[in-house]
C-alpha cells in the first residue's frame, strides 16, 4: 500500500510524495523478470525457457530500470486515484529513488484543473455604445453603394471633380530637374476623394488631358513631419487619360436590382437603416461582452495549467491548418496563447457563476434553438449527434450566465450619433 502525502504548489499545480514500500514493488519486479525471459535467448536454452536466476544475472540492470518505471506509474495512477487529484497532463517526476530499505520515494509534480474562487461578479459599470442612424448617414452609404455601380467613360475635356485620371509623375529639383529614381506610372487617382493627395487633386481639376502640368505642393510650418515643414515639392505631371464617373440613377427600378423583394426607394433605405442599426447594435454589444468577460477575469484571478492552454492550442492550430497547411504552426501557437488563456479563464469563471447561482439550460431551451432550424437535414444531424445537443445546451447556459452578468451590473448608453 502506498503512502502519498499532496502538497498544493498553485491554483493549478500539485506535489505529490509518494512512497511505495519494498513488499509492493517485488511483485512488479517478479513480472518485469518474466517479460524479459519472454523476449531473450540465453545460450543454451530456447526463447523465454531461460533459468530465472540466469536472466536476472545477466539482465539485472535492465530489470531494475523497467521495474522502477512501472512502479513508478502504478504508485503515481494510485495516489491520484485514492486522493481524487483531478489531473491535465502528464505527471512529471522530480525525483525517484529508492532508500535504505528498499522503498520507491518519489516526487512528482502534476497540473491539475484550475481552482475556481469566485470574489467578485455583480455590481459593476459599464458603457455601452448606442449608435443612432441618421438619415444623413444612411444618404452617404446610398451614395457609396451608387458609386461601387457607377460606370466609367472616357472623356475629352479639361479634369473635374469625380473623374478617374491616369496620371505619371515626375519629382523634380527646385531648379526643375528631374530626380532620379521618383518617377512613378500609371498612378489611378479619383479626384476629390483625397485618398491620393488632397493638394495635388485639387490642382489637377481645369488640367487638360494629354498635357504635362508643373504642379507645385507647399507644405504649412506647422506640418507634423518636421523634415518637410513649410517646404516645396515640384512635379512634372502627365494626365493621360481621364474617365468621367456617371452613377446610376437611384429609383425604384435601380433598388429592385439590389434586391428584387423591395419595391421603393423609401423602402430600401428603410432596409439599410435597419440593417446598419442591427450591425452597430451587434458590435456594441459584442464589445460590451469583452469588457465585462475582462472585468471578471481581473476580479476573479485563476491560474491556468499550461497543459489545458497547450490542449486549447493544438485544437486552435489543427483548425487553421486545415484551412492553411502552409501556416507556422509555431508562430500560430506564440500569437494565440494569451487569447487560448483568457478564453479558458472566462470559460471556468462562467461555468463556476452558473453553478453558484444555479444557471441552467434545460431540455426546453434546447427544443426552442432546434424548433428554430428550418433545414430539415441539419436539424437531424442534431437528433443523430447527441454530443452536437450537448454543445447547444452549454451555449444556452453560458449565454444565461452572460445575461445574468449583465442584468446584476450598471449599464449606460453612450449616444453616438452617426452622421
Amino acid at each position: 500500500m502506498i503512502n502519498a502525502e499532496i502538497k498544493k504548489l498553485s491554483g493549478c499545480k500539485k506535489e505529490l510524495n509518494i512512497v511505495m514500500p519494498k513488499a509492493d514493488i517485488e511483485p512488479i519486479r517478479e513480472k518485469e523478470i518474466l517479460k524479459v525471459r519472454k523476449d531473450v535467448q540465453v545460450p543454451g536454452f530456447r526463447k523465454g525457457r531461460a533459468p530465472l536466476h540466469m536472466v536476472k544475472r545477466q539482465y539485472g540492470q535492465y530489470i531494475e530500470a523497467y521495474t522502477m518505471e512501472a512502479a513508478v506509474q502504478e504508485a503515481v495512477e494510485k495516489a491520484i486515484t485514492e486522493n481524487d487529484v483531478k489531473v491535465v497532463g502528464m505527471p512529471e517526476p522530480k525525483k525517484v529513488e529508492f532508500n535504505d530499505d528498499g522503498d520507491l520515494v518519489m516526487e512528482v509534480e502534476v497540473e491539475v484543473f484550475p481552482e475556481v474562487e469566485l470574489k467578485n461578479y455583480k455590481g459593476f459599470e459599464f458603457v455601452k455604445d448606442k449608435y443612432v442612424v441618421e438619415d444623413s448617414f444612411i444618404e452617404d452609404q446610398i451614395q457609396k453603394l451608387l458609386k461601387e455601380h457607377a460606370t466609367r467613360s472616357e472623356v475629352d475635356r479639361p479634369v473635374e471633380k469625380g473623374d478617374v485620371v491616369l496620371i505619371d509623375m515626375q519629382q523634380l529639383d527646385e531648379d526643375g530637374t528631374p530626380q532620379e529614381n521618383h518617377k512613378y506610372t500609371d498612378i489611378s487617382v479619383t479626384i476629390g476623394e483625397a485618398r491620393f493627395d488632397p493638394d495635388i487633386e485639387e490642382q489637377l481639376i481645369g488640367k487638360e488631358t494629354g498635357k504635362t502640368h508643373r504642379i507645385i505642393k507647399e507644405y504649412p510650418e506647422d506640418y507634423p513631419q518636421k523634415e518637410v515643414a513649410g517646404k516645396k515639392e515640384y512635379y512634372d505631371i502627365t494626365v493621360k487619360k481621364t474617365e468621367q464617373v456617371d452613377l446610376p440613377e437611384l429609383n425604384d427600378e435601380f433598388v429592385q436590382t439590389l434586391n428584387p423583394e423591395i419595391k421603393t426607394v423609401e423602402a430600401f433605405k428603410e432596409y439599410m437603416k435597419k440593417g446598419m442599426e442591427a450591425e452597430y447594435e451587434k458590435e456594441a454589444e459584442n464589445r460590451l461582452q469583452q469588457e465585462l468577460s475582462q472585468k471578471i477575469i481581473d476580479e476573479n484571478p485563476l491560474e491556468i495549467p499550461n497543459a489545458l492552454i497547450e490542449r486549447y492550442l493544438d485544437n486552435l492550430v489543427q483548425d487553421m491548418k486545415r484551412r492553411d497547411p502552409n501556416a507556422d504552426e509555431r508562430a500560430l501557437r506564440e500569437y494565440y496563447r494569451n487569447e487560448a488563456e483568457q478564453n479558458l479563464k472566462w470559460m471556468y469563471l462562467k461555468d463556476e457563476i452558473g453553478k453558484a447561482e444555479n444557471i441552467e439550460a434545460d431540455e426546453k431551451d434546447v427544443e426552442e434553438f432546434l424548433n428554430k432550424i428550418e433545414d430539415e437535414k441539419i436539424r437531424k444531424l442534431y437528433d443523430d449527434i447527441p454530443s452536437l445537443k450537448d454543445e447547444v445546451k452549454n451555449n444556452i447556459r453560458d449565454q444565461k450566465v452572460t445575461e445574468f452578468l449583465m442584468e446584476n451590473s450598471e449599464i449606460k448608453d453612450n449616444e453616438i450619433p452617426l452622421t
